[in-house]
């Protein structure tokens, strides 16, 4: 739990620091699995630093969606 939460802040402070903006939690539907929670936690301007992102975190069920201009990651935060 503590790795989860870590992580999170780190994404949000790296997205922070390269310019991307933090939303507060904001459910999104997800792609794959009904049911399933998805938190917007940060926004990333390109999709290979979402995916970056993304794939170097704890979780196993993200995606990364584009929404306006920048592109953003949502986990799931039971995977």
């Amino acid at each position: 739990m503590r790795a989860r939460i870590w992580l999170t802040g780190a994404a949000l402070g790296a997205a922070l620091l390269t310019g991307g903006t933090v939303a507060t939690a904001q459910a999104a539907p997800a792609p794959s699995e009904a049911g399933a929670q998805h938190v917007d936690v940060g926004s990333f301007p390109s999709l290979s630093a979402c995916q970056s992102f993304g794939s170097a975190s704890v979780y196993s069920d993200w995606y990364c969606q584009k929404i306006g201009t920048k592109w953003h990651l949502l986990v799931d935060l039971n995977s």
